[in-house]
């Protein structure tokens, strides 16, 4: 049996959270929260070290759909840095929805650590790790 890595991608245009997990253990746990150049652009140098060091095989990007199942502005940009994973890494890309998965990761840490504010990174880093597992509680890895 093979053992497949998989990484969990919450994007923002600020930072994006990633997460780990794999095919024996099939549990995600947040890893890392890279922080992106200050006119938005993605930290590609940052995600390449981490991705390297990885070696995923599946990329899960969550896809942050509103209320309504609609796209927006973000889905846009979750989409586009699901194309350039693929496009750079040649490693398939599934997106996944994502919706409430921040105000969920901020439930969770807000409980956990006792205080009001959650710091924004531990929150891009739980909220890509509810995105990872939630796909991974929906999909089958024989």
């Amino acid at each position: 049996m093979t053992i497949k890595t998989y990484l969990g991608f919450d994007v923002g245009t600020k930072r994006t959270g990633i997460a780990i997990a794999n095919s024996l253990t099939v549990h995600a746990s947040g890893i890392e929260t890279i922080v992106h150049h200050k006119d938005g652009s993605t930290n590609w140098p940052q995600l390449e070290k981490l991705i390297n060091k990885h070696q995923a095989d599946i990329f899960v990007v969550g896809l942050p759909l509103d209320e309504k199942g609609k796209e927006q502005e973000m889905t846009f940009i979750a989409r586009s840095f699901g194309r350039k994973l693929e496009q750079r890494f040649s490693k398939e890309v599934v997106f996944i929805d994502e919706y409430l998965s921040s105000s969920e990761a901020k439930n969770q840490l807000k409980w956990h650590y006792a205080h009001k504010n959650a710091d924004r990174a531990d929150v891009d880093k739980r909220s890509a790790e509810l995105i990872l597992q939630t796909w991974l509680n929906e999909t089958r890895h024989d």
